[in-house]
């Protein structure tokens, strides 16, 4: 999909908010690092392909980043019917398969959602094969593939808190406004199964911004900061032109907030408290910008091809 539609309105309690209404997820890379050690991943194809290595880089933090901002708030599931069961099809709740299933095109919004969701929390080898039938009656077969493991304990039972805010980042970090696939490197300090490699860091050397919040709490909020003052890495990047500018402004349920970090001692004026010694990751974020609001230490940060 080449554009996405305008940001969405607020989003209804209790809905999910999938990426759509921003634009559809398109490919990019995932690396997590903290202090004393790397993690990132690699794809290169719309979620549900396969995904080979691309341009020499690992499977592991490079994703992709189509998902709009539509996705994320009316894909037709709700929270109940995912955060509560194991994420597998068997263990769906019904009104998650019906959704699934759905022969409009709410459905094509809720099988995409559903694609990048199991790609963020399961590993991956970790399929979930599903069929649905069109209003022509022709019968078609969808999977979901795991690929970057952030929430694993999903396969077996409800996700706790800490596993639905990892989702969430992901989710958030593959938001792209006008629906392009170009692809990114994301990274965390919490997100350990993703490894950067100094390839990686070499062709994704643009920081772009940090995602975090929790798409499945009762009231779904995401929130999002910018590179500035804080410059990392390259001082441009093409892909800014491409749909990459939900860590710069508002993204439908997304919320920009500011600056993500300018200096150590700050106790406010930057969204985030934390970072890497080689500026990989940001974290330990809040929204309201200040040292003392409540942190989340579940943040992932993108890097752009420079």
């Amino acid at each position: 999909m080449a554009s996405a539609t305008a940001p969405s309105s607020p989003h209804r309690r209790g809905w999910l908010c999938a990426l759509w209404g921003v634009g559809l997820l398109a490919t990019g890379e995932a690396a997590a690092e903290d202090n004393a050690g790397d993690s990132s991943s690699t794809e290169s194809q719309l979620i549900g392909a396969s995904w080979p290595a691309t341009n020499g880089l690992t499977t592991n933090g490079l994703t992709t980043n189509g998902l709009t901002t539509n996705g994320l708030t009316t894909n037709g599931l709700t929270t109940n019917a995912l955060t509560t069961n194991a994420l597998t099809i068997n263990r769906l709740a019904p009104a998650a398969l019906a959704a699934l299933r759905d022969q409009t095109s709410m459905g094509v919004t809720t099988r995409m959602f559903f694609r990048y969701l199991v790609s963020c929390a399961l590993p991956a080898g970790r399929d979930l094969h599903f069929s649905w039938t069109d209003a022509a009656g022709v019968a078609h077969g969808e999977t979901a593939s795991g690929r970057f493991n952030l929430a694993p304990t999903w396969e077996t039972g409800a996700v706790d808190v800490a596993g639905q805010e990892l989702v969430s980042a992901c989710l958030f970090a593959r938001t792209n406004a006008l629906g392009l696939s170009v692809p990114i490197s994301i990274r965390g300090d919490e997100t350990r199964t993703l490894v950067v490699s100094e390839q990686e860091r070499t062709e994704f050397h643009y920081g772009e911004g940090a995602f975090w919040g929790n798409l499945f709490a009762a009231t779904p909020a995401g929130y999002s900061c910018s590179r500035s003052p804080f410059g990392a890495g390259a001082p441009t990047s093409p892909d800014l032109r491409n749909g990459r500018v939900c860590a710069s402004q508002d993204c439908g349920v997304i919320r920009y907030v500011g600056p993500c970090y300018s200096r150590s001692i700050a106790i406010g004026g930057q969204a985030c408290f934390r970072r890497a010694a080689n500026n990989d990751w940001v974290s330990d974020c809040n929204p309201v910008m200040s040292r003392t609001g409540a942190i989340n230490s579940h943040v992932i940060t993108t890097w752009l091809r420079r």
